[in-house]
């Protein structure tokens, strides 16, 4: 029995429809198996980094800084334990609140907390060197106001023990553990290390769940001083006392061993405290030893002195017109309060600072070897000091100098120097002619030194120098018991489009310890002094003394001397 018409139509109705449910479905599949291809391997990489950076975060936490300490191991900086802070921002219970405790523990502005809070991430960095108390009063909060989503990560902040000691020399580090002034800057990647990496893994719920090390860091390396602390605070104490007494706008007092060029003391009055380094301005900051300039006056004396004796040009019995002025080249040029000395013998002008007696004995010499001399001692050019920011001073060429700065230069006028510059130059009459290269850091190595002047042309200074301390412009600085040899200086101040001004000096003494074998050098520099008498013997020469007298009381002693 066939089937009718009507079935038959049924059926290739029913069968039709089939094939294109069956063709729908074959092509929906297509689609499916189209597009879980294009996401697991066309677009792996792009969906696994998506997923990647929702569920989960590296974090790179600093090392351990090294350590600097002075020269018999006092701690100048040290890395101490600390937490980072941090808020899960999508996840946050009461925010606000937990903006106030912020704000008030870590003393910031609450709108600028308040912002960071409620950033819409999983992590937002609000502070990463907290101390730990802060840290517990800041938890031990949040816990009571059952907050979610306050993040504390183990780390380092950096502190630095002696607060303002050294601090110009020192430095300090940013936010962030970079070294951002003086040798914190320049040693920063012997002191930085490797940072830990930290990946921070999240459920999909948001919520930190662990925290992995994929890389172990490593501390960074310590750093040993020359300088002295206990040295440095009483020379600070004294550089500050003095600029008080005698209304400086500003003063510095620099001591170096002339054995080996290490700096043992650098201090200034102008100070600021490390660990609240951003309270500081950028003139607190300043390190005055390498980056004040000023005309030495007198001091340089000592240094056209030994260009004379050196080249031949005098000899020390020689003797010379004292008289209270002198003409060079149609320029006259005048001694300190228009004194007059008579005749005068060579080391009556370096002891009584006799300006027309140096005068004549420069232009002996002549601008070829003066400069020579100046040069040969290390003025116009860096001394590659460990410190950042150094100026190398001004010494123009001989080939411009006339007959009147030959004059000028002999006496301290037309040059500029560093404080760094100046007590290098001493050191090498006290070394018996050997220019080292000064360092605050101690080297494994000790530099070696370039022979620029003889022994005798220096042993012959260091006596003139010493009868200027005993008889001379400054006596203020004999230390008694000791014999010191030294040298004034009283340094009128040039002013842009004025010339030399009346009442503006730069008033300096620098000395040795002892005349006969000296062990220190210390420079003294005061900036503009108010008091009446600004004389360099009077006040930079009682800070001398004063300084001294405590150094030799100081456990670090001369060698050799009977106590």
């Amino acid at each position: 029995m066939y089937p009718s018409p009507q079935a038959r139509t049924t059926d290739r109705t029913t069968l039709r429809r089939g094939r294109i449910v069956g063709a729908i479905f074959v092509v929906l599949l297509a689609v499916v198996l189209g597009r879980f291809f294009q996401l697991q391997i066309l677009e792996h990489g792009q969906w696994e980094a998506a997923a990647a950076s929702v569920q989960e975060r590296t974090i790179e936490l600093p090392p351990k800084r090294g350590t600097i300490l002075d020269r018999d191991g006092t701690v100048l900086a040290v890395d101490v334990r600390a937490a980072a802070i941090a808020v899960d921002g999508k996840n946050v219970t009461h925010p606000d609140q937990l903006a106030q405790i912020l704000s008030d523990e870590l003393g910031r502005d609450l709108q600028g907390i308040n912002d960071l809070v409620k950033v819409d991430r999983y992590f937002t960095w609000i502070d990463r060197r907290v101390d730990l108390e802060t840290v517990r009063r800041i938890e031990q909060r949040a816990e009571e106001a059952d907050i979610y989503g306050l993040i504390l990560i183990d780390t380092w902040r950096r502190s630095y023990p002696q607060g303002a000691l050294a601090s110009n020399l020192l430095g300090f580090v940013g936010t962030d553990g970079e070294g951002l002034e003086g040798l914190e800057l320049v040693y920063d990647e012997h002191l930085r290390g490797v940072p830990t990496v930290l990946r921070v893994v999240r459920g999909a719920d948001g919520r930190t769940y662990s925290m992995e090390v994929t890389s172990e860091g490593a501390p960074g390396e310590d750093l040993r001083l020359t300088i002295d602390a206990e040295l440095q605070f009483l020379c600070e104490e004294e550089i500050q006392t003095g600029v008080s007494r005698f209304q400086a706008d500003g003063g510095m007092l620099i001591v170096l061993d002339p054995r080996t060029g290490e700096v043992l003391a650098m201090a200034q009055d102008a100070t600021y405290d490390l660990n609240r380094f951003w309270t500081s301005t950028a003139d607190d900051r300043r390190n005055l030893a390498v980056t004040h300039l000023f005309e030495p006056g007198s001091i340089f004396k000592v240094f056209a002195g030994l260009a004379a004796l050196e080249t031949g040009a005098v000899t020390l019995d020689e003797t010379f017109d004292g008289a209270a002025e002198i003409v060079v080249a149609g320029h006259t040029m005048h001694n300190a309060d228009n004194e007059a000395y008579g005749t005068v013998t060579f080391s009556d002008v370096i002891k009584d600072s006799i300006n027309t007696g140096m005068i004549q004995v420069a232009l002996r010499v002549g601008a070829e070897g003066l400069h020579a001399c100046y040069h040969d001692l290390g003025f116009g050019t860096e001394t590659g000091i460990e410190l950042p920011g150094e100026i190398a001073g001004i010494l123009r060429p001989a080939a411009v100098w006339s007959p009147v700065d030959v004059a000028a230069a002999s006496i301290g006028q037309s040059v500029a120097v560093t404080g760094i510059q100046l007590a290098r130059a001493i050191a090498v009459v006290a070394s018996d002619g050997e220019l080292l290269p000064p360092h605050v850091v101690q080297h494994p190595e000790p530099a070696a030194g370039d022979v620029v002047a003889s022994p005798a042309s220096c042993e012959a200074m260091r006596e003139m120098m010493e009868r200027v301390v005993e008889e001379g412009t400054g006596t203020w600085a004999a230390v008694p018991g000791f014999d010191v040899a030294g040298k004034t200086g009283t340094a009128q101040k040039a002013v842009p489009g004025l010339g030399y001004v009346e009442g503006k000096y730069t008033s300096l003494f620098a000395g040795m310890l002892t005349a006969d074998d000296p062990a220190y050098v210390m420079v003294v520099v005061l900036d503009e002094v108010k008091t009446p008498y600004p004389s360099g013997g009077y006040t930079a020469g009682q800070i001398f003394q004063a300084a001294a007298t405590r150094l030799l009381q100081h456990e670090r002693v001369i060698p050799g001397i009977a106590w």
